[in-house]
């Protein structure tokens, strides 16, 4: 009873090969149900992020799973994929779990450590429940896989500390404040690393955000798209006496703040304010750090921050290891104890038809008892069965593995508990 994956990512595709196989939420969530039908696979969970697509699917016919998940990485690339190509990957089994263990626990992730993924194997279980393409296999790697996971970032210390340097400069906020709630900020430059400084502290808590740019209508966009207010770029000076934290990462040829004007405007605020100077060449003379109430970080303090921070998540890759292992095992366990499931059945039918049949042969000897008495012979009989089959029923479940390592008798002896301590 295979189960497999099939997809790329970030480690071994291009963006653009990513962005021609991507799915999105809307696609998937319509279309689910028919990609898995027109492929002939029994479940499906199709995991489309910005980092990588990967369709893990489950089948009894171990030729279908590969060629429907070919199939239906096909349907957005516009032309045949094939899971032999060095840009893709195909897994089965084990090693398809040990994978996506690993994604969910964020090892195989570009920033190591980071939680989106969690959230987005999440998701990708909750789209295939709503189209109904996952069933017993699939929903039990994927809700195990979640469990990985959270596992991973409340036993170990692999989500912890800042990785990037818009993150590390809102870390340092919060331990100077102590909370960003109510905090109001002023952003100098529009570009990427300020966007992301400025969402960073939006959701930390910062009540209000200014936006300052060489080009106003840049200022503008920015500021309305995270519910701030632009202002002029000539003019932001006159807003530091009001604001707590100002984050500078413009193109200016040189110093916007120096000394003097900082301690203007420190006599007047009366309370400390925090800068970040994102900026090469810097936006900020680095005298302004002798003020007493200013706390300046430059880009070189944020990445030292940074780097401490990688390499204590990075210290922490082999604890996450232990717990996909773990996991990994638990699951391969139970999923090789479906293979017995109908063996089983077939053992507690035949096992039940001779206790019945042996039964109604002496019913004729038993017409002096009662039907109480009656009844008793029936559960006692039941009982002896049910016990008989506990050791082998238990033991096949839960040691398929080991069996297959087993002589007969070695066997026979393990299955009804005949080995030494029972």
């Amino acid at each position: 009873m295979p189960v497999a994956l099939g997809g790329l990512n970030h480690k071994i595709a291009s963006l653009e090969l990513r962005e021609k196989l991507a799915f999105s939420a809307i696609e998937l969530e319509g279309g689910m149900k028919k990609l898995q039908s027109d492929h002939g696979l029994e479940e499906i969970v199709v995991l489309s992020t910005c980092n990588r697509t990967e369709v893990y699917a489950y089948s009894q016919d171990i030729e279908q799973l590969r060629s429907g998940i070919e199939g239906i990485l096909s349907e957005n690339y516009g032309e045949a994929v094939s899971l032999s190509d060095r840009h893709f990957y195909f897994h089965r089994d084990l090693q398809a779990v040990n994978h996506l263990f690993r994604v969910a626990s964020s090892l195989d992730s570009m920033v190591l450590g980071e939680s989106q993924i969690l959230g987005q194997v999440r998701e990708a279980y909750r789209l295939a429940q709503v189209a109904r393409t996952t069933g017993r296999v699939l929903s039990r790697i994927f809700q195990q896989a979640v469990k990985v996971g959270k596992r991973a970032r409340t036993e170990t210390a692999i989500g912890t500390g800042a990785v990037s340097v818009s993150s590390a400069a809102v870390d340092l906020a919060k331990k100077i404040f102590g909370e960003l709630s109510g905090k109001q900020a002023i952003i100098l430059g529009a570009g990427e690393t300020s966007e992301l400084t400025l969402s960073l502290l939006i959701n930390s808590g910062v009540e209000t955000v200014l936006v300052a740019n060489r080009t106003y209508r840049k200022a503008v966009q920015l500021a309305v798209t995270y519910h701030g207010s632009a202002v002029k770029y000539d003019e932001f000076p006159n807003f530091l006496s009001q604001v707590d934290i100002l984050i500078s990462s413009t193109a200016a040829p040189g110093y916007l703040l120096e000394p003097k004007r900082v301690g203007e405007i420190l006599q007047r605020r009366g309370r400390p304010i925090f800068m970040i100077d994102l900026a090469v060449p810097r936006d900020i003379d680095p005298a302004v750090a002798n003020y007493e109430n200013c706390f300046l970080y430059n880009l070189d303090d944020l990445e030292d921050v940074v780097q401490q921070n990688a390499t204590e998540r990075a210290s922490q890759v082999s604890l996450v290891e232990e717990i996909v292992v773990s996991e990994a095992a638990d699951f391969m366990r139970w999923y090789e104890s479906l293979a017995v499931v109908p063996l089983l059945k077939s053992l507690h039918e035949s096992v039940e038809h001779i206790r019945s049949a042996e039964v109604d042969k002496i019913q004729g000897k038993l017409s002096h008892l009662s039907p109480r008495d009656r009844e008793l012979i029936e559960r006692l009989t039941t009982q002896i069965v049910k016990k008989v089959l506990h050791g082998p029923t238990s033991r096949l479940k839960k040691d398929t593995r080991k069996l297959e390592e087993m002589g007969p008798v070695e066997m026979l002896r393990f299955l009804f508990r005949l080995d030494k301590g029972g």
